[in-house]
């Protein structure tokens, strides 16, 4: 299936089997965003109005359903989760002074990195006064658990940053806690929510982890290679904030001597121009580091496809299914 049609397959069965709670969660968001102060009112709109996959609201309801949860509670806290996500972006681009989001001017590209430190840190806020409004101990864990792994893992990533040394070990364990482990907690809520007995509450777990993991590896490839209308965001942006991502640490394992020595010393660097950028581009593609990082993310959607096998066949399955599949397989 071409990647186009796998977007659109995918649309319309979520739209067909969640589109009512993924309606309810924006109208949520809205709600949870609304501020007297004028500029949490402005900004949130701003932010929330960029959209996005809304991937990780997808995942909590999906896995909900999996469980066998109807109700008011996944709504909610899907509105939670994704406000906390919002609140890491925005702090993100601050760290990365990246100027797009989603295609549009970033936040602190808008309005500055003050504002944008602030706001974030209200939305961040608000997820967690909903999760004590909604009061499951074992959600709020999995929530905070979460959140201290994704802290973590960004101040290590400066940290190998600042040092210019970042194996693939490296960079596993920074998507995984950074990334994969929040989607991995969109998924347990959900299982949570349908009280799920432990082999399939931890099968749902480890399926938002693999997704995780492929999503960021599929994500990073996308950063060499992707169309930047498409992608929202500059190609080779992750190069341009210095961020050792698999195709290049790929790249640098397979080059010779002499041009893993040149790129290294650019990448020690502060900034690069744009014809140095384009240098390791090429470099990165004509050793296959994408093509690299790409196979490893399909296996990674594969264990994630089998961690569902513990459920019974049914249409949450097969969309969670398609997830995985989409998560690597998005249009470039």
């Amino acid at each position: 299936m071409s990647a186009p049609t796998l977007e659109r397959v995918l649309k319309e069965r979520v739209t067909a089997l969640i589109g009512d709670d993924l309606a309810a969660v924006e109208a949520e968001i809205r709600r949870e965003i609304a501020s007297p102060v004028a500029l949490i009112q402005e900004m949130g709109g701003y932010i929330a109005g960029a959209g996005g996959k809304r991937l990780r609201p997808m995942l909590l309801l999906l896995a909900a359903r999996l469980a066998g949860y109807r109700g008011p509670r996944a709504v909610r806290l899907a509105c939670g989760v994704e406000l906390l996500h919002t609140a890491t972006l925005i702090h993100d681009d601050v760290v990365d002074q990246a100027p797009l989001r989603r295609g549009q001017p970033s936040a602190n590209a808008q309005w500055g990195d003050d504002a944008s430190v602030l706001v974030g840190d209200h939305l961040y806020s608000k997820s967690f006064a909903l999760l004590v409004r909604d009061n499951d101990r074992a959600i709020m864990e999995t929530l905070a658990r979460a959140t201290v792994s994704m802290t973590e893992a960004e101040v290590y990533q400066l940290q190998l940053k600042r040092s210019g040394l970042t194996s693939e070990a490296d960079y596993v364990r920074i998507i995984t806690q950074k990334t994969a482990s929040f989607m991995s907690a969109c998924c347990r809520i959900g299982a949570l929510l349908g009280g799920l007995e432990s082999a399939q509450l931890e099968a749902l777990t480890r399926y938002g982890l693999d997704i995780g993991v492929a999503f960021q590896m599929s994500d990073d490839s996308l950063d060499f290679v992707a169309d930047e209308r498409r992608l929202g965001k500059a190609i080779a942006a992750d190069l341009r904030e210095g961020k050792r991502t698999l195709p290049l640490i790929a790249m640098l394992e397979r080059v010779g001597p002499p041009e893993a020595d040149r790129v290294r010393a650019l990448l020690r660097r502060r900034a690069l121009e744009p014809l140095e950028i384009e240098e390791i581009r090429r470099l990165v593609l004509k050793y296959a580091g994408v093509d690299y990082a790409l196979e490893r993310a399909h296996a990674y959607a594969r264990d994630a496809k089998r961690d569902l096998a513990v459920f019974a066949p049914s249409e949450e399955r097969e969309v969670l299914a398609l997830v995985a599949d989409f998560v690597v397989d998005r249009d470039r």
